[in-house]
Parts: structure tokens; C-alpha cells; sequence
């Protein structure tokens, strides 16, 4: 699933959590996240509309820089801005932290902005052949854990415009006692200060090739 997934792995079983992992659709997620007592739903930006609905856990050391990307083949496509790239039609994965962002500056659903029920189906959408969108969203260990997974090369995309720096972050519902909040807080420093956070980081940036 993931380096994330294994980072709360590791976190839950520092903490001695017997948990299940589900995969869902972003929207979902959200929903069942913030409605019910004792789930956990991660990763997730910590947005001013979504502060009082949950109960934060920031995972110190891990950030990512997401962009905007088009095919290796597009040579049609010249943008400079983000501004420019509203002439064209991003696919984002629907309720991400992309997707609030891109809103906040101006891209309108059904016009340049089509969002999807997950990341695997936006990057599908890429797919010059297609030719349903011009620019996927993502970043780097994403992409080129999916392009590794799919089998097809690691140029496939070409990075274009940088969109924000994001940290990482799991909650919980509000429903959730702080007493568990606190001890998976407690679970993730000292997977950090053991040093298995930055094991986990090190073998998926050997894996992807990442430096």
C-alpha cells in the first residue's frame, strides 16, 4: 500500500494495536473517519475546515512536494503557471488535499478540473490515448510506486508545475478517546527515536530509485 501504510503499521504495532486496514475511496474515508469513534484515517491534510472534526497526529519528518504532471509525449502542452495549466483538464482524486487546493485557486469542476474516486483511476485518465485529461496530480514516490506496479517506465510522466508542500498527518474522529490519540502519538516517537521511521523512508527511496 504503501510507505505511509507501512509507517502506521509500524506505529500500531509500537502502540500494541490489533487493527484492520481498509482501502476506500477518498470521499469515503472521510466520511466513515470522521463519523465513528476509534478509526484512524490517513494521510491527510489538516485543513481549517476539517480541524474540529478531528483529532490530529502530525508525522514529524514526513512531507512530500506535490505537482502537476502531463505524459512524456505531450509536447503540446507549454505551460509556465498554474494559471496557464487552466486552459487544459487536470484529473485529481476526489476530496484530496489536490483537489481542495486546485478549488482554492480557481479551477472549476467539469471545466479544467475532473475529479475521481481514486488515485489509481486519475492516473489511468492520463493515458495519452485517452485523451481525457492533460495533467495528472501527484508526487514523486506515488507516481513512481504506480509506475513500477503497472509496469511501464519511469519517464512516463514529466514533472510540470509544483503545486504545494504537504505534511503528512493521520486522525482520528472526535468521537475518539485521547487516551488512544495519545498513545499512538507516543507509538510514533519512539518508532522515530528506534529508528524504524527512517528504515521504512530509506528502503522506499532505494526501491524507487529516488536519489
Amino acid at each position: 500500500m504503501g510507505v505511509t501504510t507501512d509507517i502506521v503499521k509500524a506505529v500500531l504495532d509500537r502502540a500494541g494495536i490489533d487493527a484492520k486496514i481498509r482501502v476506500y475511496p477518498w470521499a469515503r474515508a472521510y466520511s466513515i473517519a470522521s463519523e465513528n469513534e476509534n478509526t484512524l484515517i490517513y494521510t491527510i491534510l489538516r485543513l481549517p475546515e476539517r480541524e474540529k472534526l478531528f483529532k490530529w497526529i502530525k508525522l514529524e519528518g514526513l512531507s512530500i512536494n506535490m505537482y502537476l504532471y502531463r505524459h512524456k509525449s505531450r509536447s503540446d502542452i507549454a505551460v509556465k503557471s498554474l494559471e496557464d495549466v487552466k486552459k487544459y483538464r487536470v484529473g485529481v482524486t476526489r476530496q484530496t488535499s489536490t483537489h481542495v487546493f486546485l478549488l482554492s485557486q480557481g479551477f472549476k469542476e467539469g471545466v479544467n478540473l475532473l475529479p475521481v474516486n481514486s488515485e489509481m483511476q486519475n492516473a489511468l485518465m492520463a493515458d495519452p490515448t485517452l485523451k481525457r485529461i492533460d495533467f495528472t496530480t501527484g508526487d514523486k514516490l506515488s507516481l513512481a510506486m504506480w509506475l513500477k506496479k503497472a509496469g511501464l517506465p519511469p519517464d512516463y510522466w514529466k514533472e510540470e508545475v509544483f503545486l504545494f508542500k504537504e505534511d503528512f498527518y493521520m486522525a482520528f474522529g472526535k468521537k475518539t478517546p485521547d487516551a488512544l490519540v495519545e498513545r499512538m502519538k507516543t507509538a510514533f516517537g519512539q518508532i522515530r527515536e528506534e529508528g524504524k521511521f527512517d528504515a521504512i523512508i530509506e528502503a522506499y527511496t532505494k526501491k524507487f530509485q529516488l536519489r
